[in-house]
């Protein structure tokens, strides 16, 4: 179980990076589609900029709940600390 919420956390946050850039992209593109460009392109650059933004938010949000997830799941684990253990 631990391991299935690590591997999510860790796949959701680079999920979260991509989505996030792709947003940032998205809307400098926006911003130079409104100058330059006509409806129909202005409207793909739109939807791909609410698409990323909605996405980069669930993936946010998974990632927040992976790791409560993983909270509750490690808490009641013993660590194992062999260090102090061994002798001189």
């Amino acid at each position: 179980m631990i391991s299935f919420l690590l591997f999510s956390s860790s796949f959701l946050n680079f999920s979260f990076f991509i989505f996030a850039i792709g947003f940032v992209i998205a809307l400098i593109l926006e911003q130079f589609v409104k100058t330059n460009g006509n409806e129909r392109d202005l409207f793909i650059v739109q939807t791909n900029r609410r698409y990323c933004w909605r996405q980069a938010w669930i993936a946010n949000l998974f990632w927040f709940l992976c790791n409560i997830g993983l909270y509750f799941v490690a808490r009641n684990i013993t660590p194992v600390d062999n260090f102090w253990s061994e002798g001189l």
